[in-house]
């Protein structure tokens, strides 16, 4: 079976990033509730988008050094990942706006990817159709 294309560095870079993103969601509803610098309220709200892009460009350095085979079950795995995600996402939106399910902030499309990446993992072990 084919696995993400792994090292220690990936790994603890990806574990970093995923806190900084939290802890940067947390950290501004707290500064917003004690009242912080704009400056600083700013800075927080921009950071888990720049944690995404950092991860982006981690994840595509990994799967660029696998070989072809590894490369297009990842990129497989990824399609229909994003293909789940959006679909949930566009799902979800009207039926918050029209019928009232309860909000969820766009923030949660990030970790609902990685959640579809990892569900649909198993199930795509090649690269043919």
């Amino acid at each position: 079976m084919v696995t993400w294309p792994n090292n220690v560095t990936y790994t603890l870079s990806s574990v970093v990033l995923w806190l900084a993103f939290l802890g940067a969601l947390v950290a501004l509803g707290i500064g917003r509730g004690l009242g912080w610098p704009e400056a600083a309220l700013w800075a927080l709200a921009l950071t888990p988008a720049a944690t995404v892009l950092i991860q982006t460009i981690l994840a595509y350095r990994q799967v660029a050094r696998a070989d072809e085979f590894v490369r297009a079950v990842i990129v497989k795995r990824m399609i229909i990942a994003t293909g789940l995600t959006l679909v949930l996402a566009c799902a979800w939106s009207p039926l918050e706006e029209f019928l009232g399910l309860p909000h969820l902030p766009a923030w949660l499309i990030y970790p609902l990817f990685w959640g579809m990446f990892g569900v649909v993992s198993p199930f795509i072990r090649g690269s043919v159709a």
